[in-house]
């Protein structure tokens, strides 16, 4: 049986889960990227959890047909509560930077669990919530897929202070096999173009100092 296939997405967080006992993917959908982890021997074991009782349907339909039942725990808990055991990573991805902001707040201890996150939207949000859960960005990954970028970070514990501008746009933005980081500053770009109201055009210049900036570190690598 061959594991499903992952998009361009999914493939580059897939890529950042290291070798561990026991991940968890919060919010996962079909179940594909718990599959193909477990699949490939990149997780021993996995928590699935997703509040929607037709996404758990659909992964554990994914997982029964692939064999993979005994190794999974499919959960309908909301969030970090879905940690039942010592979790050495947890991933969270393709949800909107709000819902998970307030998933980082809730009371659930980490232990020191790496994260691998890719929010949707209102990403300063994700990096507040990181700041207070006392975990820093050591990597934000910039993918394109199906005609929109995302960005894809790891995370560990650790001490993170950010300037206004490096909580709007990032600080270590890594290109992929898909976008540079200046692929993706030229589309946030673009997107700001229409954005209206007070801050609109200190994020736009911002933005413009930030293709500078990494367009100059590209010259110098060659």
């Amino acid at each position: 049986m061959k594991p499903p296939r992952l998009d361009a997405r999914l493939r580059v967080v897939a890529d950042c889960v290291p070798r561990c006992t026991l991940a968890a993917d919060i919010g996962t959908d079909h179940g594909k990227l718990t599959a193909w982890l477990l699949y490939h021997g990149r997780c021993k074991r996995m928590i699935a959890s997703d509040v929607s009782a037709a996404s758990r349907a659909k992964a554990r339909a994914l997982f029964n047909h692939m064999g993979l039942s005994g190794r999974v725990t499919i959960s309908k808990d909301e969030g970090l509560y879905a940690l039942t055991d010592l979790t050495q990573v947890v991933i969270i991805c393709g949800l909107g930077g709000r819902t998970m902001a307030d998933m980082l707040e809730q009371d659930v201890e980490l232990n020191k669990a790496m994260l691998i996150l890719s929010p949707q939207t209102q990403l300063p949000l994700v990096r507040d919530a990181l700041n207070r859960r006392a975990y820093r960005i050591t990597k934000e990954l910039v993918v394109r897929a199906d005609g929109r970028f995302y960005q894809i970070w790891k995370a560990i514990p650790g001490d993170m202070r950010l300037t206004e501008k490096e909580r709007a746009l990032g600080v270590n933005l890594t290109a992929t096999s898909s976008a540079t980081p200046v692929d993706y500053l030229h589309w946030q770009l673009k997107v700001a173009s229409s954005w209206q109201g007070a801050g609109a055009a200190t994020l736009k210049r911002w933005i413009e100092e930030k293709i500078a900036d990494e367009a100059g570190d590209y010259s110098d690598s060659l």
